[in-house]
């Protein structure tokens, strides 16, 4: 997959995990372990690094299963 593929996957990811996060306990640990991890996930995506951005956003939707 070359990187502009990557570069649409990422947003899409870190929506589903904002949105994942919405309908939780926003005090639960899990919620602000992901809240991290998809802050992460933004700034690398913003840097133009988005395979790392989409471990981060896939872990953080992990985080909240």
């Amino acid at each position: 997959v070359g990187a502009p593929a990557y570069a649409f996957k990422c947003p899409s990811l870190i929506r589903q995990a904002n949105e994942q996060m919405a309908k939780m306990d926003q005090n639960s640990d899990k919620v602000k372990k992901a809240k991290t991890l998809v802050e992460e996930a933004d700034k690398l995506h913003k840097a133009g690094n988005h395979p790392e951005s989409i471990k981060k956003a896939e872990e953080a939707l992990d985080t909240l299963k």
